[in-house]
C-alpha cells in the first residue's frame, strides 16, 4: 500500500503590502588611522600632564631617605629612624617597596628618574585601559572623551607617590577580571592565577591594595551569587561559572588575601595603617576630609568627581538592562567607599570609568541604530571630523602645558617639567645649611621634616609630612603658633635651630605675626642667617655656631622687622648703613629677584647715596 505523505500546514506569507519596514542602519566601521591618531595624542598628553617638578610634596623626600635606609641597612624598621623627638615610636613603613623602587630609580638617574617612571606609569595606565575597551567595542569617542575627564579629575593625584602603583593594578586587575567574566573563559581563567601574585607585590608598595581587595571581593560574591541564583542574575550573556570554576575562584581569592601577610612584619603592618587613618591630625589635611564637606572649596577636582559620581545612575541602570550584578555592586561599593576622604575619590573615578564607558557606549549604539535622532549620534560616534577635533584638543593642550598656559587658565599652581620646584621646596636653604654645616635639633616646618632627612642622612628632624601620631602634631602645632608654654617646649627637646617654610608668604605675610617666626625674630638670644621669599633659618647663639652667627648673621636686614616694626628698622638702617650694606650686598648675590629683597632694596636706597 502507497503511504500517504501527511498534509503539512501552509505558511502565511505576508505581501508585500504588509510586510512592516525596519530602518536598520549600518554601522561604519571606525577609522584605524584617526584612532591611532587619538591613541598617540592623547598618551602624549598624558605624558606631559603629569610631567611637572616636585612641588610642595615632602612625602617624596621621605620616602627616598626610607628607601636608602632599607638599602643601606637590609631592614625595613618598625619604630621611627628620623625623629629625635619620636625616636623609639612605631613607624612601619608600609610602602617600603615603592621606596626601595625610587632609591634604585634615583641612584640611575636622579630625580628626573623617578619624575620619568611617574609619567611612564600614568601613559601606560590609560593605555592599557583603552585596550580594556576596546575588547568591549568601545567606541573610541566615548573611550577618549571620558579618558579626559578622567585625567582632569585625578589632576591632584598625579605626584610621584607609591599611590600610582595602586591605579596601575586597578587596571590590570579589571582588564583580567573583566576578561574573563565578559570576553573568552577559557583563555583568561590561566590570567586569575596571577591574582596572588599581583596582590603580594600591591600589597607592599601601597595600601590601596585594599582597595583592590575590595575589588576582587565584589567581583567574587558577585560570581557566587550567579551560581546561586542563576534565574535571578544570570542572562544568556553572562552565564553562571560553572563549580569548578567557581571553587578555583575562591582559592585564588583566598590566596590573593592570603598573601597580603607576606610583609616585612606581617598582620601588624595593617593594625598599624588602620590606627592611623583613626589621627585625629587627619582633619586638618585637605586630602583626609570628606568630598562633601561644607565649607571648603575644592575647585573643579571635586567637582569632576561628584559629576563621575552620580553619572553612576548610568552604571545602575545598565546592570538592570542586562542583569548584570557586578556593575552595580562595584559602583555601590566604590561610591561609599570615595565618600570618606577626598584622597579616595580618585580610587573611585579610575575603577568606575570602565563601567561607565561600557554602559554609555551600550546605550549610545542602541540609540545610534533604532533611537531618534540616530543621524545624529552615528555622526558624533563615527564621523572622522569628531575625532579630529579630539586630536586638536589634546595637541593644543600639551602645547600649552610647557608654557603652564593650561594651568594659568585652569588657576592651578604647578610647574611643568622635571626636578624640584626650588619656588617652593627650600633648595636654597638647605643648600646654605650643607654650606654652613648647620646640624644640631631643629625645629622644622611641617613641609621640610623629609627634605631634612633626605639631604642630611645624620641629622633628626623635629616633625615631618609622616603624620607619626596626634602627640608630636600637638607639640608641633603649639611651638609654631606660640601655644601655651611653647617657650619651655623648645628648651625641653633642645632646639638649637628653627627652619620655617611657607611658599605662599608673600602672598599672605601677616601669618608671621602668629607663629615663631615673630618669636625668634624677636629675642635677642636666636640669629637670623637665611632668608629667601618662603624660608627662615634661625640659629641659637650658642657657642657651637657662634663661626656661622659671625659670618652669617642677618643683624638689620630682617624681613619680619622690614614688614612690621619698620621704625625700629630704619633706625637700625641708619645707624650702622655701613653693615647694612655688607648684608645687602650679600642678599643680593644669592637672591637677586627676591620679592621682599627689591622692597627692602628700595627703602634702603636713601642710606647709600
Amino acid at each position: 500500500m502507497a503511504k500517504i505523505k501527511p498534509k503539512v500546514p501552509l505558511q502565511k506569507v505576508p505581501s508585500a503590502q504588509s510586510k512592516k519596514t525596519v530602518k536598520v542602519n549600518v554601522i561604519p566601521e571606525e577609522n584605524k588611522y584617526y584612532i591611532y591618531a587619538l591613541i598617540l595624542a592623547f598618551t602624549t598628553l598624558v605624558f606631559f600632564a603629569a610631567s611637572y617638578k616636585i612641588s610642595g610634596d615632602d612625602d617624596f623626600f621621605w620616602h627616598l631617605a626610607t628607601g636608602r635606609y632599607i638599602v643601606q641597612n637590609q631592614v625595613v624598621p618598625n619604630t621611627d629612624i628620623f625623629g629625635y623627638a619620636t625616636a623609639g615610636v612605631e613607624w612601619i613603613p608600609f610602602e617600603w617597596g615603592w621606596d626601595v623602587i625610587t632609591y634604585g630609580l634615583y641612584n640611575i638617574g636622579g630625580y628626573n628618574a623617578i619624575l620619568l617612571f611617574r609619567s611612564i606609569i600614568f601613559s601606560l595606565i590609560f593605555f592599557i585601559y583603552y585596550l580594556l575597551l576596546k575588547k568591549f567595542k568601545v567606541n573610541s569617542v566615548i573611550s577618549y572623551i571620558l579618558f579626559f575627564i578622567l585625567l582632569i579629575a585625578i589632576m591632584d593625584r598625579l605626584s610621584p607617590r607609591p599611590h600610582i602603583l595602586t591605579y596601575l593594578f586597578f587596571v590590570i586587575l579589571l582588564y583580567i577580571i573583566t576578561s574573563f567574566k565578559y570576553i573568552d573563559r577559557e583563555k583568561y581563567f590561566k590570567w586569575l592565577y596571577f591574582l596572588p601574585l599581583i596582590f603580594l607585590i600591591w600589597g607592599n608598595v601601597h595600601m590601596g591594595v585594599l582597595a583592590g581587595g575590595l575589588l576582587l571581593f565584589i567581583y567574587t560574591v558577585s560570581e557566587v551569587l550567579i551560581f546561586l541564583y542563576p534565574q535571578r542574575f544570570s542572562s544568556p550573556e553572562i552565564k553562571p561559572l560553572t563549580r569548578e570554576q567557581i571553587q578555583r575562584l575562591l582559592l585564588i581569592s583566598v590566596a590573593s588575601a592570603l598573601v597580603l601577610l607576606i610583609n616585612p612584619h606581617g598582620l601588624q603592618t595593617y593594625l598599624y595603617a588602620y590606627g592611623h587613618t583613626k589621627m585625629k591630625l587627619l582633619e586638618t589635611i585637605n586630602e583626609w576630609r570628606n568630598p562633601f564637606s561644607g565649607g571648603m572649596d575644592f575647585g573643579f577636582i571635586v567637582t569632576f568627581y561628584k559629576i563621575l559620581l552620580f553619572s553612576g545612575i548610568i552604571i545602575l541602570i545598565y546592570s538592570i538592562k542586562k542583569k548584570d550584578i557586578f556593575f552595580a555592586l562595584t559602583y555601590i561599593g566604590f561610591a561609599i567607599y570615595s565618600v570618606r576622604a577626598i584622597r579616595l575619590t580618585v580610587d573611585y573615578e579610575i575603577i568606575i570609568i570602565f563601567f561607565l564607558a561600557v554602559s554609555i557606549n551600550y546605550y549610545f549604539q542602541k540609540w545610534a541604530n533604532t533611537g531618534k535622532g540616530n543621524n545624529i549620534l552615528q555622526f558624533f560616534l563615527y564621523n572622522n571630523g569628531v575625532k579630529a577635533v579630539l586630536i586638536a584638543l589634546f595637541v593644543y593642550i600639551t602645547f600649552n602645558i610647557p608654557n603652564e598656559g593650561v594651568y594659568q587658565w585652569l588657576k592651578y599652581y604647578r610647574i611643568p617639567g622635571f626636578g624640584v620646584n626650588s619656588d617652593f621646596i627650600p633648595v636654597q636653604l638647605f643648600d646654605f645649611m650643607k654650606e654652613a654645616n648647620i646640624s644640631g635639633k631643629p625645629f622644622n616646618h611641617f613641609g621640610t621634616g623629609g627634605y631634612l632627612v633626605w639631604n642630611f642622612p645624620n641629622e633628626k628632624n623635629f616633625i615631618d609630612s609622616r603624620n607619626l601620631n596626634d602627640a608630636i602634631f600637638n607639640e608641633y602645632n603649639t611651638i609654631m603658633v606660640k601655644g601655651r608654654g611653647f617657650e619651655k617646649k623648645l628648651d625641653d627637646y633642645g632646639v638649637d635651630y628653627v627652619v620655617f617654610l611657607d611658599p605662599d608668604l608673600i602672598r599672605r605675610p601677616k601669618d608671621l605675626q602668629t607663629n615663631i617666626v615673630s618669636y625668634v625674630s624677636r629675642n635677642p638670644g636666636w640669629k637670623l642667617v637665611f632668608w629667601d621669599d618662603k624660608s627662615f633659618l634661625f640659629v641659637k647663639d650658642i657657642p657651637k655656631f657662634a663661626d656661622v652667627i659671625n659670618k652669617y648673621e642677618y643683624r638689620i636686614l630682617n624681613p619680619y622687622n622690614f614688614i612690621f616694626h619698620q621704625q625700629e628698622f630704619d633706625k637700625k638702617m641708619k645707624e650702622d648703613p655701613e653693615r647694612a650694606k655688607q648684608e645687602l650686598d650679600r642678599k643680593i648675590k644669592t637672591e637677586p629677584r627676591g620679592y621682599i629683597l627689591s622692597g627692602i632694596h628700595q627703602f634702603s636706597q636713601k642710606y647709600f647715596k
